[in-house]
């Protein structure tokens, strides 16, 4: 048995970029190393690829060098030409060496080469300090004299071993051994490592857990406990028990104090301040948070010195916090509006007032379009107008991550209505609730979309700075959700082409958990434009598309599909001419569907028409004017089909 570590251990590393780096560096050496499984370790301080059962064999591979025809080689007395000693001496090969190949009808000479593949250890020993240096991250530093070695922090150490054996890499001036390094406060010696199978056991006897799930349950395990020893339950912050288990190498948790006169202050606000600022947890009682906070260490608490640290610094955070807020108050959100005039949202495109105005009168529309009552309407615009006013609050400037929330508490504060209130909130949040939320959410997120494109700020596949595609997810969601027919181009004047794609590029990404053909049947004739309509019908689709009725009407469309030319765009089919009985029934079954076919299920009836009509009717008549009449006829059947989907596109095995 064979195994292989390698562990590249550094200074501190940011939480926020951990992931990224190992992700990356894991993809680099498994494509170099080839191993079957793989093990990834990684804390603050290190990461680490463990290979159990790893062969670090030379591979051999063949190939096969195709050189002139064999009637160019040879003379009339078999004699070799020029060309197949040219051949030979460009690629170092004996008469002895010659096979001959069929290619393309004819016989070629050619050699066969036997290639030797370097180890694969070799291989990475080659270009290892070039995948360090290449790791995609913000910022890199430097701690050498060298200007080419880099690091999102600096490499401390290398340990790398293959079974017993150090496996001699490099980065700069640092060589790989065998030893590495425990907690930087509770271990002071080096370790050893001599073999690759003990270091994981190794490093937790030193205060190290270098398995990041183990590390995470670890953390909640022990928060959780605090909570319930203090009668509550911790108050969940997405992505802070992650955060907390990219901080420390080994947990420990304390409880500390939060003075009773800053519960005045929105719970949001509290939770914010300390698990966005401080990364600790807050605790929920039965009905309201209680006095205290869980923080986790990443050393031994020896005394309550560290408590009182992390104390005095929340208290001062909540000081600044309760002031802000106490100053807010003073002022009512409306006479904050006009105030946005001086706030820039996009250089090109105005200040957040202008944008204020247009979301007011997004949302009008908006609520027209989909049936609100004129209460609802009213509602919509007022919550539009106070809906930016937050940003210019202290609160909000000193913690912007509470934008949309603070405009809430105020307008609650102020009077407001409570749905108004509540849509402010909402218009930032991933799954608004409300109608009034949902609306004001849809409003904010088609201006971005329309007036960011508008301006040149299209996404490209690396940057998205303004979260587009993010507001295209929202609002395909609630769409959905609502089965709102909403025409995003009968809001605006003109619509660019550019931002049409954009949406029908969002859309596949949106329903790639739909069947491809069916997909693109629908967004090949429907615009994306209607989202909410395109969704629901590949909805539909998809649950009729096994039905045999569905089958055979999709056949039936492909006979028409397949006999109408490309270009043909007469529709107006003469009664007068048509001489046929079954062309007669089928028109008539046509004409009970134009503008009342609600359903796909609706042309289901034309099924029988459609067939008889192709089995008893010679569409291709040789009086020019039948003819066309003829191919009206069915076009007329594709464009009403085509309201749906373009079933062409519908594949079936056969």
């Amino acid at each position: 048995m064979h195994n292989l570590l390698i562990e590249i251990g550094t200074e501190e590393l940011p939480a926020g970029i951990i992931e990224q780096i190992v992700s990356y560096l894991e993809d680099k050496i498994k494509e170099i190393l080839k191993p079957e499984t793989s093990h990834v370790f990684f804390t603050p301080r290190r990461i680490t690829l463990l290979l159990k059962n790893f062969e670090d064999i030379e591979k051999e591979d063949e190939e096969i060098i195709i050189g002139p025809p064999k009637k160019a080689c040879y003379d009339d007395k078999n004699e070799p030409t020029k060309a197949l000693l040219k051949f030979l001496e460009t690629n170092k090969a004996n008469f002895e060496d010659i096979i001959e190949v069929e290619r393309r009808g004819g016989i070629y000479i050619a050699i066969k080469k036997v290639n030797k593949n370097k180890k694969p250890t070799q291989l990475l020993m080659e270009i290892f300090e070039d995948i360090l240096l290449s790791a995609p991250v913000p910022k890199s530093m430097r701690w050498t004299s060298s200007p080419k070695i880099k690091f999102p922090r600096p490499i401390r150490w290398i340990c790398a071993l293959y079974n017993d054996q150090v496996l001699p890499i490099k980065f700069g001036y640092l060589s790989s051994g065998r030893r590495t390094y425990g907690h930087r406060f509770l271990s002071k010696s080096e370790i050893e490592i001599t073999n690759p199978l003990e270091y994981e056991e190794k490093l937790k006897s030193n205060y190290v857990i270098p398995n990041y799930e183990e590390r995470l349950n670890t953390i909640k395990e022990l928060v959780e406990e605090k909570a319930r020893s203090l009668g509550g339950s911790v108050e969940y912050v997405e992505g802070l028990y992650e955060e907390v288990a990219n901080l420390v190498e080994y947990p420990f948790v304390v409880i500390g104090k939060i003075e009773d006169r800053f519960l005045a202050l929105p719970e949001r606000v509290i939770v914010t301040v300390l698990a966005h600022h401080q990364r600790f947890f807050c605790v929920r009682g039965k009905d309201s948070l209680l006095p205290y906070f869980i923080a986790v260490s990443n050393n031994l608490p020896r005394d309550e010195r560290i408590v009182k640290g992390y104390e005095k610094v929340i208290k001062a955070r909540l000081e600044d916090a309760l002031f802000f807020y106490k100053e807010d108050l003073k002022t009512r959100l409306d006479d904050l509006v006009p105030k946005l005039s001086q706030v820039l949202f996009h250089p090109k495109a105005g200040s957040m007032l202008e944008k204020t105005n247009r979301v007011m009168e997004l949302s009008e529309k908006i609520s027209k379009h989909i049936g609100l009552t004129q209460d609802y309407i009213h509602k919509v615009k007022r919550a539009a107008y106070l809906s930016k006013a937050d940003i210019l609050t202290n609160m909000v400037r000193e913690l912007d991550e509470l934008q949309g929330y603070m405009g809430y508490v105020y307008a609650r504060a102020q009077g407001e209505d409570g749905d108004v209130a509540r849509a402010i909130w909402e218009q930032y949040l991933s799954d608004p609730l409300t109608l009034i939320g949902k609306v004001l959410y849809l409003a904010d997120k088609i201006d971005n979309i329309y007036t960011l494109i508008s301006v040149g700020e299209m996404p490209t596949g690396k940057s998205d700075p303004y979260g587009l595609r993010r507001s295209a997810q929202g609002i395909f969601t609630i769409l959905e959700k609502e089965m709102w027919d909403l025409d995003i181009g009968k809001l605006f004047p003109t619509v660019p082409e550019s931002l049409i794609e954009f949406l029908r590029n969002r859309l596949r990404a949106y329903m790639d958990n739909f069947p491809y053909d069916i997909v693109e049947a629908v967004l090949e004739v429907c615009s994306p434009l209607r989202a909410g309509y395109c969704i629901n019908t590949v909805k539909n689709i998809a649950k009729l598309k096994n039905e045999e009725k569905f089958k055979s009407i999709v056949q039936a469309y492909k006979r028409i599909f397949k006999i109408l030319p490309k270009n043909f765009k007469n529709g107006q089919v003469r009664e007068d001419l048509l001489m046929e009985r079954e062309e007669l029934s089928l028109w008539e079954k046509l004409k009970s569907l134009e503008g009342c076919c609600n359903n796909l299920t609706d042309l289901y009836v034309l099924e029988e028409p459609i067939n008889k009509f192709f089995d008893n009717v010679l569409v291709m008549d040789k009086d020019e004017k039948i003819r066309n009449n003829r191919l009206s006829l069915l076009l007329r059947i594709k464009e009403l089909f085509n309201n749906y989907a373009d079933f062409s596109k519908i594949v079936y095995e056969e």
